[in-house]
């Protein structure tokens, strides 16, 4: 049976109740039809156990009462042929529980009868009266022996038990007083063995009820995590996998790749002129445009057993599995046909067709089985460019033997080490807002880096390349030191913050470095926010909290970024205290649904009672600002009140400060 909210609502009902009230009927029927077929097999042995030990007391008939024993063998002989094939009779036709600890309790009550109808005409009436003193067993096994319900116990043992009394006390011919000992003896066995038998039953219940509730909370430990796991998992928009799932999917596929000869292909696609797009017709408009974009390269892909995802803004990525590399060309072949094939108006392609297309770039593994995912992304990059430079709406594969001495040293690693010298490397800003005031509290600052050719470079290629070469270190700090210049020759006068590699984190001299250039602009500490993403483990780095501490002595802000999406949050916040945490766009946006937001509502409620301020990325509808101030959230960021910019050309109104 599913464990819906109202069985859990019963349960905890049902277990805040007093044990002398009455139970929940709907439980109860849930706990009778628990293990149905084992307890029905309880009762079919029971009575088998309980017909032998029947008969084989008649050998005390033959010592005490010879004079009707041969009728008391035969009665207990025939009772309990019969009950057994009742029993067995119930159980092969399928009988319900309740039907057959009927049919035991009325064979209880029928061999405690039938006995004792007969034993009265024995002669030997002192034997008898202590023989009877063995009626009680009947008793027992109605109330405890057997599972019965309580009704059932009650009944039958009640039976029994008046039977044994009026025999004891009408018929039996002995003395007064030994009659009404017995008597007294069979009604206190009845009543201490039905109390103990209301008392198991109430325990059992109870006991039920216990694991029923941890069953219940298992079930929704485990509904949460995975939840939480496709929220961490999944891109909010389009419903695809992520950046973080398609880089472990790529990691799953190279273990499958290992033991078979096929090889893996990877697919870069770019949406073209989708910025000339969303300018023209609007955002709704072109997020509508990415999530039927992604359900065609979903549908393609699952069609050609490769997996679809969403890396970032409009670039989607695609991992296959592949023969060939004429197999991987037919599969970026047939996804830039479905794309085309969906028809979607474009107002301002500068092309005649006048829809929107794609262009895509890809790279396939080698026979050495060397290459990285972030090595394959960049060569499927540098194909991807060739694409545009070919005018779009078009793929190319990468191939070694054939790229040009030029895009030879458009090599990633080769443009980090001349970004600063060449002036590669810029920066742009996007505000943040105060939800309930509406005024700006900081900005947010983002690293762009273009090729020779002038050409953006996506994040999502050049950090992890970055990061892996070293050279974030130092493009890192000039993002810090432009970011603090910027802020005193355009009199922002709000907080600017940055976002830190765990590379930079971790390198010793990082605190003096950032020392060094507050002094040198002339910039208060605090107008400075460090972000560290949550995804990385700071708590076992002890150079990184160390590096932490200092900033913070030195009155820099410290920000935990991309709260919600990794697994070193929750440990993060109980060790350091952030002066602001970012919770990841995509529980804002997965706020569609009603768990969605009491998901989003939890995570305020956390941090706020920690005595963190909530700043919430993404937000793009004028419905999502207006739910962050229900909830009491701090600060917002997104497309809706503000898209990153250059210094040059932003509004720069009144600020307040964050923090």
């Amino acid at each position: 049976m599913q464990l819906t909210e109202s069985i859990a609502q019963r349960v905890g009902e049902a277990i805040a109740r007093s044990t002398w009230k009455s139970v929940d009927p709907f439980l109860l029927k849930m706990m009778q039809e628990a293990n149905g077929n084992e307890r029905r097999m309880t009762v079919r042995w029971g009575m088998w156990a309980a017909v032998a030990c029947y008969v084989l007391y008649g050998a005390f008939d033959v010592l005490l009462l010879p004079d009707v024993a041969h009728r008391l063998v035969a009665v207990r002989i025939s009772v309990g042929v019969v009950s057994i094939a009742l029993i067995e009779f119930g159980v092969r036709r399928n009988f319900s529980l309740a039907t057959l600890n009927v049919l035991a309790a009325l064979a209880l009550v029928t061999g405690a009868t039938a006995w004792l109808l007969f034993a009265l005409e024995t002669n030997h009436q002192a034997a008898l009266s202590d023989f009877m003193v063995f009626g009680t067993v009947f008793v027992l096994g109605a109330n405890l022996f057997f599972n019965f319900r309580f009704m059932v116990s009650a009944i039958s043992s009640a039976t029994v038990t008046m039977t044994f009394v009026a025999a004891a006390l009408f018929s039996l011919q002995t003395e007064l007083t030994n009659r009404l000992v017995l008597a007294a003896y069979f009604i206190n066995s009845l009543v201490f063995s039905l109390y103990l038998s209301w008392r198991l039953g109430s325990e059992r219940y109870k006991t039920f009820l216990h694991a029923l509730q941890a069953r219940i909370q298992e079930q929704a430990a485990v509904e949460r995590g995975q939840m939480l796991d496709e929220i961490a998992n999944t891109d909010a928009l389009t419903g695809l996998r992520n950046r973080r799932a398609i880089t472990r999917d790529f990691v799953d596929l190279c273990e499958e790749w290992a033991s078979d000869d096929s090889e893996i292909g990877v697919v870069l696609i770019d949406v073209d002129y989708f910025k000339r797009f969303n300018d023209r017709l609007g955002h709704q408009a072109g997020d509508d445009c990415l999530v039927a974009l992604a359900n065609a390269l979903s549908a393609t892909a699952v069609a050609n057993n490769a997996i679809a995802g969403r890396y970032g803004g409009e670039e989607f990525v695609v991992l296959c599995k592949v023969a060939t590399s004429d197999d991987l060309r037919e599969l970026s072949g047939k996804l830039c046909q479905a794309i085309e094939d969906l028809r979607i108006p474009h107002p301002n392609t500068g092309i005649a067709s006048g829809i929107v297309t794609i262009s895509a770039g890809a790279s396939l593994t080698r026979a050495d089985k060397s290459v990285d995912f972030y090595s394959l992304l960049q060569e499927a990059d540098r194909a991807l460019y060739r694409s545009k430079f070919a005018g779009r709406a078009t793929f190319h594969i990468y191939d070694r033997e054939t790229m040009d001495e030029d895009e030879s040293r458009q090599d990633i690693p080769e443009l980090l080490r001349l970004a600063l010298e060449k002036q590669l490397v810029s920066v742009v800003y996007q505000p943040i807002y105060d939800v309930e005031s509406g005024s700006v509290l900081g900005y947010e600052t983002l690293m762009r880096l273009r090729n020779l050719r002038g050409e953006l470079i996506s994040p999502a290629v050049f950090i992890p390349v970055a990061e892996h070469t070293g050279a974030i270190v130092e493009l890192g700090i000039w993002v810090i030191d432009q970011a603090c210049r910027d802020m005193v020759e355009y009199g922002l006068g709000a907080v600017v913050s940055a976002n830190v590699s765990p590379i930079q984190l971790k390198a010793p001299s990082f605190p003096l470095r950032i020392a060094e250039i507050l002094q040198r602009h002339g910039l208060a500490p605090h107008k400075l926010a460090l972000e560290v993403t949550e995804g990385i483990d700071i708590v076992p780095e002890a150079q990184a909290e160390w590096n932490i501490q200092q900033l913070r002595s030195l009155g820099v802000q410290i920000w935990l970024d991309d709260f919600g999406t990794g697994f070193a949050g929750l440990a993060s916040i109980r060790r350091f205290e952030f002066d602001v945490v970012k919770i990841d766009r995509s529980f804002l946006h997965d706020c569609q649904t009603a768990e969605g937001r009491r998901m989003l509502n939890d995570m305020v409620r956390l941090l706020r009672n920690l005595g963190h301020r909530v700043l919430v990325e993404g937000v793009e509808t004028a419905d999502q600002q207006a739910l962050l101030r229900r909830l009491g959230v701090h600060a917002m960021q997104g497309f809706l009140v503000g898209r990153p910019l250059p210094i040059e050309t932003m509004d720069r109104p009144k600020v307040d400060r964050v923090a």
